[in-house]
């Protein structure tokens, strides 16, 4: 079986699908476990001051719903088809409603000034076009809506670490549904166009997927 696009119903857009995706599915699924306890902290932290309607990019099995605060309306979008039932059972296993879509960023299909926060962990390195995404978020964000995010990004040019994630990308990106270890995600964000962005960065321990950053993005007015 090769990668494909799944028929869309009703004009909703294709759903990604494959033997890849869903092997990735499964490792990623069963994956959570171990890396949010590494994360856990900061996931608390920085998902703590979200209300109102929220976008998840990239809601994969559902790891972030138990981090989310109570009175959030979630909006969880999900490309990669082999991915819905595990964040189907984590949505049911959280006792939230939950709007289950799916579709990428770049295809979103929502009104501008709809949301007060956007969500988005270890998905804007496997985005097809990130400028692209990054003014989605812009653009469906209300005035002083927030963007939260934890990613894992290039380590700094001429290291070896980085010359590494270079010459690794193309297999990686083939093997783990589109994922590019070098991305400067941190960079994308601060010239998005956000009115003020808060971001640290730090290392764990997971080879190619480190550094990190995890920091909060606001719209301006």
């Amino acid at each position: 079986m090769t990668d494909r696009e799944a028929p869309s119903a009703a004009g909703r857009p294709p759903g990604r699908t494959g033997l890849r995706r869903r092997i990735f599915a499964w490792v990623h699924a069963r994956g959570v476990p171990e890396y949010d306890r590494l994360v856990a902290a900061r996931k608390r932290e920085l998902f703590r001051t979200l209300a109102g309607d929220v976008l998840e990019i990239g809601a994969g099995s559902g790891a972030n719903l138990p981090y989310l605060p109570d009175g959030v309306n979630l909006i969880a979008l999900e490309p990669n088809l082999h991915m819905h039932p595990y964040l189907e059972q984590a949505a049911r296993q959280s006792g939230r409603p939950v709007d289950i879509r799916v579709g990428t960023i770049e295809t979103l299909d929502l009104p501008p000034e709809s949301l007060d926060g956007v969500v988005s962990t270890l998905t804007l390195c496997s985005v097809d076009d990130l400028e692209q995404a990054l003014a989605v978020v812009l653009r469906v964000l209300k005035p002083g809506g927030r963007f939260v995010f934890l990613e894992h990004v290039a380590a700094p040019p001429h290291t070896w670490q980085r010359r590494f994630q270079d010459w690794l990308q193309p297999a990686w990106s083939f093997v783990a549904d589109g994922c590019h270890p070098n991305r400067e995600t941190d960079q994308a964000i601060q010239r998005a166009g956000f009115a003020w962005v808060e971001l640290e960065r730090f290392h764990l321990p997971l080879g190619l997927a480190s550094p990190h950053i995890a920091g909060v993005a606001v719209k301006g007015p």
